[in-house]
């Protein structure tokens, strides 16, 4: 009978869930910040930049904006390799530091204040904006008249990176009052 609660005892321990504090405790968990005056003139917005996953290398990264009041107005997440090398880590892929990744976080954190005059123009006569920009390849989810009439406001803008090779540019609808992506840019 002893044999039999034994037993029982063992085979309830085996579905109890894990206890894997310690296990996160030694993953990457962390953080930067950054201020920057772009949703309202006078009150600094927060982009936080943080990565969690059970060691660098296999980390998520997310990029979150957030106005004056803590409110969230973006958040975009990807990976630390995709956002660095493009895609997944290579199979015996060096372990990626404490320090890489603050290096990485601080440097995405880091926007600056731009303004949408800033970007190319839709010349009159082309298709697409990326056929009329002249360096990089740029991608807008609007028409040529929206993008022009918006470029041609002047809104403050903020730019992050979206890839390695990549970024996305952010506006304050002037209707909606609410962050909207104006462009995607690249090689």
């Amino acid at each position: 009978m002893r044999f039999v609660l034994i037993a029982a005892a063992l085979a309830l321990s085996a579905c109890t869930p894990r206890d894997n504090t310690a296990e996160h405790a030694a993953g990457c968990a962390r953080s930067a910040t950054h201020e920057v005056t772009w949703s309202a003139e006078g009150a600094p917005d927060t982009i936080t930049t943080r990565s969690d996953g059970p060691s660098c290398a296999q980390a998520v990264v997310t990029l979150v904006a957030r106005n004056s009041a803590g409110d969230p107005l973006w958040a975009f997440a990807s990976t630390y390799y995709d956002m660095t090398m493009g895609g997944i880590p290579p199979e015996g892929a060096p372990p990626v530091s404490d320090e890489q990744m603050d290096t990485f976080l601080a440097g995405w954190a880091d926007v600056t204040l731009q303004h949408a005059n800033e970007l190319p123009e839709w010349r009159q006569g082309f298709d697409t904006l990326s056929a009329s920009a002249q360096t990089f390849s740029y991608d807008t989810p609007f028409d040529r008249e929206t993008y022009e009439m918006l470029r041609q406001r002047n809104l403050p803008m903020i730019c992050y990176a979206a890839a390695v090779e990549g970024s996305q540019c952010l506006i304050i609808d002037p209707a909606s009052h609410a962050p909207i992506m104006i462009v995607a840019y690249g090689p």
